[in-house]
């Protein structure tokens, strides 16, 4: 039978969930888990809507569980191509060229919510492609999704995710397996270190410190605005004097922070970190 919403509850479940990992949600996704909860509740998994809090609030299974369900990880590689390009083209050789002359041959960089890898794995390809071999380069993808990062770390993907691929990268950048997916090859794939981090876990940003390059695209839309001004005003501290923010196409840190400067090629906007390093 279903259960009569206890509209007070909810609003725990919400500042719960938004307090642990920056996640608002919304009428849809508060809906998306009454149902599930509903259903548990008629199979006999739990009690009731107080026994699930109980159990969210005091298992960190239970809550990791519920996270998995709750994160989108729609996804795939070549996002918002348009925007890679202007990386790859412009952005990257300027910020080489800088950390050359000051006799750096090192690139940094952070995929923040990286899902299931696709983009990791995009940038690491971009990188392979576009830097000259004397220039080395580190990807540190993270995510609070553990079983995305699965996904991530096996470098397997359907046909769905690679449909924009390229089919030169496809040939030379992946294989095909027995059952028709596609596996990224380790020249790639060896590049990237995944990592488990819950972006309002302020206490671990300092393994992105010091990055070029921070990629936090169509994450911060599930976030509420105290959560995303935080998350913004931290990556901004992690970033190199010069290094850039990428942020998805529907997204702006506008009304977040004044400490970016703002770059626009083409129809998409670049937040970089200007500082007096004499660049």
């Amino acid at each position: 039978m279903k259960q009569d919403i206890d509209a007070a509850l909810i609003e725990r479940i919400k500042k719960f969930v938004l307090d642990k990992t920056g996640i608002l949600l919304n009428d849809q996704k508060v809906s998306m888990i009454l149902q599930k909860l509903n259903k548990q509740i008629n199979e006999g998994v739990i009690k009731d809507l107080n026994h699930f809090y109980y159990n969210l609030t005091t298992n960190e299974k239970i809550f990791q569980e519920f996270i998995n369900f709750l994160t989108v990880n729609e996804t795939y590689f070549f996002r918002e191509f348009e925007q890679l390009k202007a990386f790859a083209e412009v952005i990257l050789p300027e910020v080489v060229e800088f950390k050359k002359k000051r006799g750096e041959n090192r690139i940094k960089i952070w995929v923040a919510g990286c899902a299931t890898g696709d983009e990791a794995y995009t940038i690491s390809i971009i990188l392979n492609e576009f830097l000259e071999d004397d220039i080395k380069f580190e990807i540190f993808a993270s995510d609070i999704d553990t079983e995305a990062l699965k996904i991530a770390e096996s470098g397997i993907y359907e046909l769905r995710n690679v449909r924009f691929v390229h089919h030169h990268y496809l040939n030379v950048y992946f294989d095909i397996t027995k059952d028709g997916k596609f596996k990224i090859k380790d020249e790639i794939k060896k590049n990237v270190k995944f990592i488990y981090h819950n972006l309002v876990d302020f206490s671990k940003y300092f393994i992105f410190s010091k990055s070029d390059f921070v990629f936090c695209r169509n994450v911060l839309i599930y976030f509420g605005d105290e959560q995303r001004r935080k998350v913004i005003d931290k990556m901004y501290e992690i970033l190199n004097c010069g290094g850039y923010l990428f942020l998805g196409h529907s997204e702006s840190v506008g009304r977040l922070s004044d400490k970016f400067c703002v770059r626009r090629i083409n129809d998409y906007f670049f937040y970089y970190k200007e500082c007096d390093c004499g660049r």
